[in-house]
């Protein structure tokens, strides 16, 4: 994937935020002239809000049956009750489905809202290169916040990639191939790796052009405590962390670890974290 903009806001990396985001196609005759499929499409892609602790998939590994079964038939189903696992251990948020888009009809589709939190602060993308064997595009682990301001961005753009996930084998645009045995990890397809027929090249063969554009907007925000996080594994709440009445004892609250983050990420009005002013902290 490559990050093709950013745009920092003015919105504290402690605040709750919601981003509109966009699938923009880019996989096409063109771009991608051998064998293209009169079908072409893209299954339901899905954009999830998530801790450093979780990821949807990451290149190297091997793919989840999740990921798997998004990649080899486009369905979600699987990949939705991992999400649903990883937000029962705290380490994913809210997640996204948009729809089966036909590249001969539609070139983007716009998803519902998703939140992110201090505490869910990455994003991750995933959707089937239909029909294909095994290959998907999407975005993983992207973290939209300044690092030097520690803001929010106003808004992002990501060109992604094909990938293969390394379950199923063949070389064209097909399904029902043999299971790749034993699975491989999840690869990126490029000019060096794309199969010997060419298959997802430019017109010249020199390269693999990005299949999508994802471009994120930020939409709303809040800086509110969020009692409900804490109760989960913790008799204290952010009334609590607020009460000490020496400024130095509420610092040394507000530091705390909680669940592997700052108590401070979870009670920022307690903390007094509602302004740009706190990173000076």
């Amino acid at each position: 994937m490559t990050l093709i903009s950013q745009v920092p806001s003015t919105v504290p990396a402690s605040h709750s935020v919601t981003y509109s985001c966009t699938m923009n196609n880019n996989w096409s005759a063109v771009n991608h002239p051998v064998n293209y499929p009169s079908s072409a499409h893209w299954s339901p892609p899905i954009i999830a809000a998530h801790s450093k602790k979780y990821s949807v998939w990451t290149p190297d590994k091997l793919a989840t049956q999740g990921v798997k079964n998004v990649a080899e038939t486009g369905s979600t189903s699987q990949l939705k009750r991992e999400i649903g696992a990883a937000q029962e251990s705290d380490t994913a948020g809210d997640f996204v489905q948009g729809s089966v888009t036909f590249n001969s009809s539609t070139q983007s589709q716009t998803f519902a809202d998703i939140m992110l939190t201090p505490w869910f602060d990455m994003m991750s993308s995933i959707s089937m290169v239909a029909p294909s064997p095994d290959w998907f595009t999407g975005f993983y682990d992207v973290r939209p916040i300044d690092d030097n301001s520690m803001v929010w961005l106003e808004s992002f753009e990501i060109a992604t990639y094909p990938w293969d996930a390394g379950t199923e084998t063949g070389d064209n645009y097909s399904i029902s191939n043999p299971a790749e045995d034993p699975k491989v990890p999840i690869l990126r397809l490029t000019k060096d790796t794309v199969p010997d027929n060419g298959v997802l090249l430019n017109s010249d063969g020199t390269e693999v052009l990005p299949m999508a554009t994802w471009t994120c907007t930020l939409k709303a925000n809040s800086c509110a405590d969020h009692d409900n996080v804490m109760s989960r594994k913790s008799k204290r709440n952010c009334d609590w962390v607020g009460k000490a009445r020496k400024p130095t004892r509420r610092k040394r609250r507000c530091n705390r670890r909680y669940m592997g983050r700052r108590l401070r990420d979870y009670c920022p009005d307690a903390c007094g974290m509602c302004s740009i002013e706190i990173f000076k902290m």
